[in-house]
């Protein structure tokens, strides 16, 4: 008897409960909508959004959902091009002094995404710093202001700004803040003047940031040709093989003028044996036995790698039909010439870099992907037979 005495009296306190929430919901006031704030949005349905945004700076009392509402329309007029209208709409926001802090946050990003796309950088950089200080969206404002120190060319402040980005966040910034020291590298190398002690500095830096970057090693040898230092030269290249094999074609005959400048053929002939069977050998040995005047024992070699091969690309098939019509060996001159004009004809046509992040493909090689901006993510590729 206690037992279901005590259901009852639990389940009447609960009806109780819900009734008097259900009569203080019906009393309370409701919050009325501004006049002018409907007139507002009537503008816009109305495709006027000059009156629109006229009457919502007008307003005099903003609150959490118009200002809501200021942030939507300053985006919408943005993404429609209207750079101009965002930012009356966002300056706006930013004068009411009884914004809280987190919105008045959220606007200033949201201006400083309106000068960036209006052009207008050394508005944007400030305002995206002062974001970045006030610490509410800073893992949205780093992002934006490292994009806007790269369209500058400012990588000593990218590097400065993805450090902070680093410390403060879990994202590991060490590739970018890699290849920002070996844009600076280039930049000391650049030009008749240029200073190759400084490169060097540059793109040694950016090895002890990321290890594995092998555009570093890449400079590194090139500067030590520019030097004559063949030794020093092999060391940076091979290095490249070692770190990203796929960016062996970058630097495939330079290296191996560099070990016919320190007269070490069996050197090369031994790194060739290396990477016969690598996919890589699709790009390398045509572009030795088209690209380079070869003797006839090095050229022998050569083919005899491809004739071992189990499946040729397109590039090394037409590199080898060019030879066997040079040396008047079997299969007709005119079929020979056909099937490689064909052959020829598709290669030209193909591109030669494709970005492993979003697929963007190119015929020339992009540290930073023009599509996705990634750093480091488009490598050769061979218009073959996979």
């Amino acid at each position: 008897m206690m037992f279901e005495m005590y259901w009852l009296l639990l389940l009447m306190a609960g009806a109780a409960g819900w009734y008097l929430a259900y009569i203080y919901y019906r009393s309370r006031p409701k919050p009325k909508i501004p006049g002018e704030y409907l007139k507002g949005l009537n503008y816009l349905l109305d495709e006027q959004p000059d009156k629109a945004l006229e009457v919502f700076i007008d307003l005099v009392d903003v609150d959490t959902e118009t200002v809501e509402t200021y942030l939507i329309l300053g985006n919408m007029f943005r993404r429609r091009g209207e750079v101009d209208r965002a930012i009356r709409i966002h300056q706006n926001l930013i004068a009411r002094p009884a914004l809280g802090a987190n919105y008045r946050s959220t606007a200033l990003l949201e201006l400083a995404k309106d000068y960036f796309k209006a052009g207008l950088l050394d508005r944007a950089e400030s305002l995206f710093v002062e974001v970045v200080k006030l610490g509410l969206q800073a893992e949205e404002a780093y992002p934006l202001l490292l994009s806007l120190y790269e369209q500058e060319k400012e990588w000593e402040m990218a590097i400065e700004t993805a450090t902070e980005m680093q410390k403060k966040s879990d994202k590991r910034m060490n590739q970018t803040i890699a290849h920002y020291y070996c844009e600076l590298s280039e930049q000391e190398s650049a030009g008749h003047a240029g200073d190759l002690a400084a490169a060097r500095k540059m793109a040694r830096k950016a090895l002890s940031h990321d290890k594995g970057c092998a555009r570093a090693n890449v400079l590194l040898g090139n500067y030590a040709m520019h030097e004559k230092n063949c030794r020093v030269a092999i060391k940076h290249y091979t290095g490249v093989f070692r770190q990203k094999p796929e960016y062996l074609p970058e630097i495939f005959l330079k290296l191996r003028e560099a070990f016919l400048m320190q007269d070490n053929q069996d050197g090369f002939r031994q790194f060739l044996l290396k990477i016969r069977d690598s996919k890589l050998s699709g790009i390398l040995l045509p572009a030795l036995l088209t690209n380079l005047t070869l003797n006839e024992t090095e050229r022998n070699e050569v083919l005899q790698l491809l004739e071992h091969k189990p499946e040729l690309s397109l590039p090394e098939i037409s590199a080898f039909l060019e030879n066997l019509r040079q040396q008047e060996k079997s299969l007709g001159e005119l079929g020979a010439d056909r099937i490689q004009a064909s052959i020829e004809n598709f290669i030209s046509g193909c591109n030669s870099h494709q970005c492993r992040q979003c697929g963007f493909q190119g015929k020339r090689l992009y540290w930073q992907c023009p599509s996705c901006h990634y750093w480091g993510t488009v490598i050769p590729v061979v218009p073959g037979l996979e």
